[in-house]
């Protein structure tokens, strides 16, 4: 049970260390607020699957696992998109302003 506590805390420590790192390398606003949402998302329902997990008999614990993953690489998919789709309109408002006139 000490190795399934100590695996435990790896792994909220990293993805507090990644959700900050995630924060911290927002480059606008709008892409800053929705990391925060999805991380506060993100947190939520882990925690609920956690709780689901640990109160669960065995054989319903593996079965929570496919939609645990399924949902896990929904959101890694959304979140990233997300992100590359605000960057792009940054990016392009960036240069649309670089392109004015100086006159």
């Amino acid at each position: 049970m000490k190795i399934a506590i100590y695996l435990l805390l790896a792994v909220l420590v990293f993805g507090v260390f990644r959700t900050h790192r995630s924060v911290r390398r927002s480059t606008s606003a709008e892409e800053r607020a929705i990391t925060i949402r999805i991380s506060a998302f993100a947190w939520l329902v882990g925690f609920i699957f956690l709780a689901a997990f640990l109160f669960l008999p065995n054989k319903q614990r593996v079965i929570l696992m496919i939609p645990a993953f399924i949902f896990v690489v929904s959101l890694a998919k959304f979140w990233r998109d997300k992100r590359a789709q605000l960057r792009r309109a940054t990016e392009e408002q960036t240069r649309l302003d670089r392109m004015k006139r100086v006159n």
